[in-house]
This record gives structure tokens, sequence and C-alpha cells, in this order.
């Protein structure tokens, strides 16, 4: 027997800057295709002071039966954006009522119906090698070394894994784009306070190089902090008993990563993707090309053709 959809609250953030429109695209494709889901509680919250979004997505919000929240949860790593889901999952946990979270980036789209995973939280293995780090030697080594100290345990408590799309071999980390998180196990909130106090410490994985975002490309100091959400959740998973499931790869699709392939690898096909990461793709000139890239890897011709009359994102 299937949970109800009361068994799910999804949480996401919106500001009034380029992820207002990748909000309301993200609610709109969850209350569409999202199954035994499709009914469940949203809460799209404005985490960074001076950045709620007007009344008319307000009410565009309401329309689709999402909660709007305004509160200045994102104060310590303003700079930040991505830090806007970490702080907005920890606040949430404490106020929800249902058995799971689903916490997404607002760089995506809902295509299917979400399954839940058999432990305590569902993830996926960080794409590329980025700020990862494959061990000693690791020029990131010591800047993970550090956080695992703030978390109170070692890097030895980390599993190996693969990136998805690079293929490198590294110490554990996980998209932060996509965590499904079993409220009870307090997990998001370990997540939200370790980052907070990472930040407080001065622990940055990153030099101010130029990186590029959903939103185009992200100032110095946005840069130097590039990866350490991702850490972060890494180090409260494993420094925790929680039971850990790897989602499939129809979750949390990057689609940026398979744009630059000269072929789709045969794994990003074998399946329907469920849950499509698209960064930028969704906006001129790329979005033409991310719905090719979309039908070749198995999205069906009516979410084609819905997001079709969707695109580009301003």
């Amino acid at each position: 027997m299937s949970p109800p959809a009361e068994d799910v609250t999804f949480v996401l953030c919106i500001e009034q800057n380029a992820i207002r429109a990748q909000a309301l695209l993200l609610c709109e494709s969850i209350r569409t295709f999202g199954g035994r889901w499709r009914d469940a509680a949203i809460v799209a919250v404005a985490p960074r002071p001076g950045l709620g979004v007007d009344r008319a997505t307000q009410e565009r919000l309401a329309a689709m039966n999402v909660r709007y929240v305004e509160e200045p949860l994102n104060a310590r790593c303003a700079e930040y954006g991505s830090a806007n889901r970490v702080f907005a999952a920890g606040w949430l946990e404490a106020r929800a009522s249902t058995e799971w979270i689903v916490v997404l980036d607002s760089d995506a789209v809902v295509l299917g119906e979400f399954e839940l995973p058999a432990g305590d939280v569902g993830v996926r293995p960080a794409d590329s090698k980025g700020t990862t780090t494959a061990g000693p030697g690791d020029p990131f080594e010591p800047y993970w070394s550090d956080l695992a100290a703030l978390c109170g345990t070692t890097l030895e408590v980390l599993p190996f894994i693969e990136c998805t799309i690079s293929g490198h071999r590294v110490r554990a980390s996980y998209n932060g784009g996509l965590v499904i998180a079993r409220r009870r196990a307090g997990l998001l909130a370990r997540w939200a306070d370790l980052f907070d106090r990472s930040v407080q410490r001065g622990l940055k994985p990153c030099p101010p190089d130029p990186i590029r975002a959903s939103t185009g490309m992200v100032t110095p100091a946005t840069a130097q902090y590039w990866g350490s959400n991702q850490a972060v959740l890494a180090l409260t998973i494993w420094g925790t008993p929680a039971r850990v499931d790897i989602l499939p790869d129809a979750y949390n699709v990057p689609l940026h990563a398979l744009a630059e392939k000269p072929e789709v690898p045969a794994r990003w096909r074998a399946r329907p993707p469920v849950h499509v990461h698209y960064h930028w793709m969704f906006s001129p000139p790329h979005h033409d090309g991310a719905l090719a890239i979309m039908r070749t890897i198995g999205v069906p011709d009516a979410q084609i053709e819905w997001l079709r009359a969707r695109l580009p994102l301003p």
C-alpha cells in the first residue's frame, strides 16, 4: 500500500531574482507530474533578507497550494545562495509533521513519481571531482579533515564513491540538489548546524576562481564556498548512525553535464528521469538543446511538450 501524500513535504527556495521563475516551474511540475505526491505539502522559502518575492508571485504560489515563507534564515552566509536550502531544510525539519522531507534545488523539475528510501536518507553521489577529496594528498583533503574535526569525527567514517559523470573515486560527497530525509532522523537540522559552524570557523574549500551557477557567474566571495554544503552533508550523514540509500540515476539527472558529452552514456538512458537538475539549461540559448537531451534520455512526450510551452525561462 502506497503511503499517503501527507507523509511528504517538499521544500525549496524562492527569491526575487533569477530563481523565482525556476521555483515556480518546479512547484508546477510537482503538481502536474508528482503522481501520488502531486498534492503533498510544498513550502517555498525566501531565506535571505530583502529578497522576498512580490505579491503576484505569492498569489501564483497560493494558487498552487504552495506555502510561502519569508524568514531571514541565511544571514550568516548570504553571499552563498546554495546555503539557502541548507538553512531552509533545517528550519522546516523542526516544524513539519510529515515523515519525509524532500529538499530540492530550485533549478530542477519533477517529471515522475518519487520513490521513498528504505533507510533514513536518500541521496545522489557527486557528479564530478570538484571540491571532493580523493584521500591523502588531495588538495581538498585538509578542508575535509577540518570539517570532520568540527563534526567530532574523522574522514575515515566516509566510504569511497564513484562520481556519476567524471568517474573519479572520492570520499563520499552527495549532490545537495536533492535530499530525501526521514524527519525524525534529525539530519537536516544537523546539516544546517554544522554548515553554520563551519562558516563561523572560516572554513572554505576554494580559491575565489570563476564558477558558473544556474543563475550565471558567481562572485569570488561565493566561489570560495563552492561545494561546501555538499561536504557538510556527507559528514552530517556519516557522522550519525543514519541508514543511507543511493538514489537511482533517474534522480537528480545532471542535464548540464550530459550536454557536455559527445553522446549520452547508456546509464542515463536506462530509465526515464523522475527528477532533472537542469542548472542553466532552460535559459536561452540552451533550452532547445536541453529538450533534445531530455528526449534522448527517455522523458515522455507529454512532459517534453509541457516544458516546451514554458521555456525558455527568463
